[in-house]
């Protein structure tokens, strides 16, 4: 259901609803999702699992796992595609350098993206780290005392957010 909740008197909504390639992506993002550990967030584009984050104690920590393996596993297939091995495994500074550079322009992949979590953002700082890297919608069970900051979150940024309330 589309992102609402009532905080002292006033009702709080997201602005924008999701396009129907949003929900396509947070929909299979919830299936993922479902067959991840607990405590987790990750990131879906085009139907793709772009990074994965998982086990922490908090929504803040699994969402920047998340963005750095976003950032890593793009390094890595750029290199692989250009060099035929890992990130890793590359030792030119000049060439490491480069990729980097690109995965930053590319912004691992994360504009756009959907943020996907198994638990509520209890305050808006979870979301806050997804929608820094350009991240377009969320979906979440909802359920936190403080879901009007995640709303207001995804309203500054021009984020639409869904409830899951499960």
């Amino acid at each position: 259901i589309i992102a609402s909740t009532e905080y002292k008197g006033k009702t709080y909504t997201v602005n924008r609803e999701p396009t129907p390639a949003e929900y396509e992506d947070m929909l299979f993002g919830w299936l993922v999702e479902s067959g991840i550990s607990s405590n987790s967030v990750i990131y879906v584009k085009n139907n793709v699992t772009i990074g994965i984050g998982t086990g922490e104690q908090d929504r803040v920590g699994v969402a920047e796992i998340a963005v750095d393996k976003a950032y890593r596993k793009l390094a890595d297939r750029y290199c692989f595609e250009q060099y035929k091995m890992s990130f890793k495994d590359l030792k030119d500074k000049e060439k490491r350098e480069a990729i980097e550079e690109e995965v930053k322009a590319d912004n691992a992949g994360l504009t756009g993206a959907a943020m996907v979590s198994d638990a509520f953002f209890p305050f808006r700082d979870g979301i806050d780290v997804g929608l820094a890297q350009g991240v377009k919608s969320v979906i979440q069970p909802g359920g936190s005392l403080n879901d009007y900051q995640s709303i207001e979150a995804c309203n500054e940024h021009g984020a639409t957010m869904v409830y899951t309330e499960q």
